[in-house]
């Protein structure tokens, strides 16, 4: 499933992305949604766990990645690699256990969106919002 820049890449739809976000709400907040009530009522196809590893792609990725117009540098280089390392890692948890990689790779991709994405003064919710509305625009204009 990983990406490198010589293969095309297809984004997810938009539904994909919508039902990703929605258990990534629903592992960051249990007591409200329930993720066992929303597989069960999505009836998710392809696997929730396949759509939450191809969203940390999206996530993951655009920070990683080397930026065309940036100047290249050792430590440009190290994110890079770390950002490989970490996708690359996900997938292979998600080969070796797919039944608890659904909440894993929920909570790394949380991790990463606190840890990174969120901004200063920032709910974690919120920022998880904005990132689904970010999400579905690029998935709708690729649609």
């Amino acid at each position: 499933m990983s990406w490198t820049p010589d293969q095309p890449y297809t984004p997810l739809p938009p539904y994909e992305v919508e039902l990703a976000c929605e258990y990534l709400l629903a592992v960051q907040n249990p007591e409200v949604d329930g993720v066992s009530a929303l597989i069960e009522s999505t009836h998710a196809e392809p696997m929730p766990t396949f759509i939450l590893l191809r969203l940390s792609e999206d996530i993951i990725r655009p920070v990683t990645d080397l930026a065309d117009d940036a100047d290249p540098n050792a430590d440009s280089f190290v994110l890079h690699k770390v950002g490989d390392i970490l996708l690359a890692a996900l997938e292979e948890w998600t080969r070796s256990c797919l039944p608890s990689a659904l909440f894993d790779i929920a909570h790394i991709i949380l991790g990463f969106a606190e840890g990174i994405l969120r901004k200063e003064g920032k709910d974690i919710i919120d920022t998880l919002k904005t990132m689904r509305t970010e999400h579905l625009e690029r998935a709708t204009l690729a649609a």
